[in-house]
């Protein structure tokens, strides 16, 4: 496994696209959809416009990235408002030996949400191509199935359809909301998750897409739990995302 800062794996690339001034090949037009409307007091708040710094203005500590079998978090130009960056993950790969990558924080107090409400949102650019049958997409998380846990992600095969997932401590008390609508059709969508009360939607560029009811009072505090980003770690079978994210951010209440 690579460990490396994420302004170490940005730095030249993102001086290259300066350089050029132009989006990388294949990038998709910003259209005519709501983008990513950070909270205030969000207490991660991910932009990855700078390469020379950790990625955005507020976050539980240095991010970091692991990376395996040659992985790579790459830089591109423009982000989702048009403007600024945003990162690109590993492209599909099947067998042994996969290039594999995920950007990590370590466990912050301020990321266990416990029985409060709180939402977690990204804002990701999906080509058909890069959505796999044979796992889902983990977009950001904190927490496995074994533990307490919430999590965004795109289900495999088809559109690539976002979900959300929160589960109670040990794992138990899973809840999944899963959205009607799909993301793979390589063009920028804000997906977030938001738990209020009893009820847990997913909802794509500012639509409500889809609902799952939370067990009562489920508190889900994943203590120890590191943040991750893109996968839900560099090892084999991590459901790495294969395409390009952005605005990545947390809030409770």
């Amino acid at each position: 496994m690579h460990r490396s800062p994420l302004a170490a794996a940005a730095g030249v690339l993102l001086a290259v696209l300066a350089g050029c001034g132009a989006p990388p090949a294949g990038a998709a037009a910003v259209p005519d959809r709501p983008v990513s409307a950070v909270p205030d007091g969000a207490v991660l708040d991910w932009r990855f416009d700078d390469p020379a710094h950790p990625p955005g203005p507020r976050g539980p500590a240095p991010a970091e990235v692991l990376t395996r079998d040659g992985g790579e978090v790459r830089p591109v130009r423009p982000g989702a408002d048009g403007s600024g960056g945003a990162v690109a993950f590993p492209a599909v790969c099947s067998g042994e030996g996969c290039p594999h990558a995920t950007i990590t924080a370590p466990d912050s107090p301020e990321l266990n949400p416990g029985a409060r409400p709180f939402v977690l949102g990204a804002s990701v650019l999906v080509r058909p191509e890069e959505v796999t049958t044979d796992h889902g997409s983990n977009l950001v998380q904190k927490g496995v199935s074994s533990t307490a846990q919430w999590k965004l992600q795109l289900d495999g095969g088809g559109d690539g359809r976002p979900s959300c997932v929160v589960r109670g401590a040990g794992g138990a008390d899973r809840t999944v909301a899963r959205s009607t609508a799909g993301v793979a059709d390589g063009q920028w969508h804000h997906l977030t998750c938001r738990r209020e009360g009893d009820e847990l939607t997913v909802s794509v560029d500012g639509v409500v897409t889809g609902s799952a009811p939370v067990p009562e009072g489920l508190v889900i505090d994943p203590v120890g739990e590191p943040l991750a980003v893109g996968s839900k770690g560099p090892g084999t079978n991590n459901d790495q995302f294969h395409g390009t994210l952005d605005d990545v951010y947390f809030a409770v209440g």
